[in-house]
């Protein structure tokens, strides 16, 4: 029955091709016919592979396609997202004392215009709370407390990923002068993903496969930055030029799908390292009111991307004893683009602020995201 498969699977292609591919669905057309052997007897993957084998023209790539291996790049894409805290958090021009800060937010993303990593829609959505110390006027430290989740939907399938991250951030501010801040954060989270992946394909005689394949992984994120805010008055306006440096790195373990009628893969660990520079320019204006203060501001920015290149992934089929790599790769990351922000902040009598801001990314080169977040702050007595 092995010879039966092996010389079934010979017919799959006019050779062998390449062990590694730049597109995903080139990459498992081209190696059906190294990796069907592999199969073991009256398993579903030999079965696959037999009506791959007697499909009619085109079988490979429309099997290749209907596998949809290029959403398996999307669970480390979505992860290099920006994870420093919100700009109200990390703030230094506070008052001595101790205070308590809780914020929330929520965005939406959109993956498009990719060469060989999927298209999806995504959900994300985040609630923070911390305390932080001021020693003296010009310091403070902070603890900030951190949970987040993303829920990204893949267009051209029913294939989904689903993230949640959980973890701690320490903070610290310095002024040297009124007019010059510096910030800094660094911390971990530990997280998990729920990933399931479409698996759709009708062959020239009629065979059609419908399925899902899923798996849950585990993940943990580091992250560190440092900013530096300069702050100029004038003409009852404040201007504030900001930038700095961004650094995070998620490790997602390795895991094996169960279910894929014999389509199953195996994935191995994948380390994902961000390091982005930002540099922005801000305008806001201090306003008096019957209740407090309020400053409106807004603030336009640049982003670039110095690390986290395009890099081939190695994925294997479960059922196949040999364990036949098929390898792709990844898409280049976007090295720059720009964001925008317009936003508020309230002081209130008694100690007591709140903020609130709309993010919006522009200029990237596939990856839209917009972002409401809102926070409230209490000084302690």
């Amino acid at each position: 029955m092995r010879a039966l498969a092996c010389v079934l699977a010979g017919l799959l292609a006019l050779s062998t091709g390449p062990a590694r591919a730049q597109a995903p669905d080139d990459a498992l057309a081209s190696l059906w016919s190294a990796l069907c052997p592999g199969a073991a007897p009256g398993s579903d993957l030999e079965q696959r592979c037999l009506e791959i084998a007697n499909g009619g023209p085109g079988s490979r790539d429309l099997s290749a396609a209907g596998n949809f291996l290029g959403e398996i790049p999307g669970q480390g894409r979505a992860a290099t997202r920006d994870g420093a805290p919100d700009k109200a958090e990390a703030r230094s021009e506070l008052g001595g004392g101790w205070s308590v800060f809780a914020s929330a937010d929520s965005g939406r993303l959109k993956r498009r215009d990719g060469i060989n990593e999927a298209p999806f829609d995504g959900d994300t959505w985040a609630l923070s709370a911390g305390v932080d110390w001021a020693p003296h006027e010009r310091w403070r430290l902070g603890l900030l407390a951190s949970h987040a989740r993303e829920e990204l939907d893949f267009l051209a399938s029913d294939g989904s990923t689903r993230t949640r991250y959980g973890g701690a951030l320490l903070m610290l501010g310095w002024m040297p002068v009124d007019a010059l801040s510096v910030d800094a954060y660094a911390g971990w989270l530990d997280g998990d993903y729920a990933l399931r992946r479409a698996i759709d394909y009708t062959l020239p005689d009629g065979t059609s496969v419908q399925t899902l394949a899923s798996a849950d992984a585990s993940a943990r994120r580091r992250l560190a930055g440092l900013g530096l805010s300069w702050s100029q008055p004038a003409a009852g306006w404040e201007w504030q030029v900001s930038g700095g440096v961004d650094w995070q790195r998620t490790e997602i373990e390795a895991y094996s799908e169960t279910g894929g009628a014999g389509l199953a893969i195996s994935v191995p660990g994948r380390s994902i390292t961000s390091h982005r520079g930002r540099l922005d320019l801000g305008l806001s204006r201090t306003v008096s009111a019957s209740w407090g203060v309020w400053q409106p501001l807004a603030r336009v920015g640049w982003r670039h991307e110095f690390a986290n290149p395009s890099r081939p992934l190695a994925v294997r089929f479960v059922g196949d004893a040999n364990g036949t790599p098929v390898v792709f790769e990844t898409d280049d990351a976007d090295a720059d683009w720009g964001e925008a922000a317009l936003g508020a902040v309230f002081v209130f009598p008694g100690g007591q602020s709140a903020f609130i801001e709309w993010r919006q990314r522009f200029g990237h080169g596939f990856l839209d995201e917009r972002l409401l977040a809102l926070g409230w702050r209490i000084e302690l007595p």
